[in-house]
């Protein structure tokens, strides 16, 4: 019985190990929380205030952060002034010219504090007239 009672010890501190271990990688760093604008939205050309912002969970460090907007033809259209402000969220931002109506894709690069790249890609639409919600 003694030793039957140590076994359900071991494996209760084993099982509590190995969930605390899960718990602790299963938070990672640098993953895309939000954006703005939303991935594949269509957003009234009257409502854009010309600004991009990403932001991402955990520590994102201050080593290469990329985002360049660009439109359906491939031309960039940000103003080269991407910036990162670092915290609990990490937000990469950037402003664009005035854009037309049309598509456009976002492409970011961001390098956690764990060293992985997070990198991808978010598109929107501008539209000339009011979009539904």
């Amino acid at each position: 019985m003694k030793m039957n009672f140590k076994l359900t010890k071991m494996r209760v501190i084993f099982i509590a190990f190995l969930f605390s271990f899960i718990s602790q990688n299963t938070f990672a760093e640098g993953v895309l929380m939000d954006v703005s604008p939303k991935d594949n939205s269509v957003v009234a050309l009257n409502k854009f205030d010309n600004k991009i912002t990403l932001a991402f969970s955990g520590n994102v460090s201050e080593r290469s952060p990329s985002l360049v907007v660009v439109d359906s033809t491939g031309t960039r259209v940000d103003k080269h002034d991407v910036q990162l402000t670092i915290g609990e969220r990490s937000i990469l931002s950037a402003t664009t010219f005035d854009l037309a109506s049309g598509r456009y894709a976002i492409r970011y690069r961001v390098v956690p504090e764990d060293g992985l790249v997070v990198s991808g890609i978010c598109r929107f639409e501008l539209k000339n007239k009011e979009v539904q919600p």
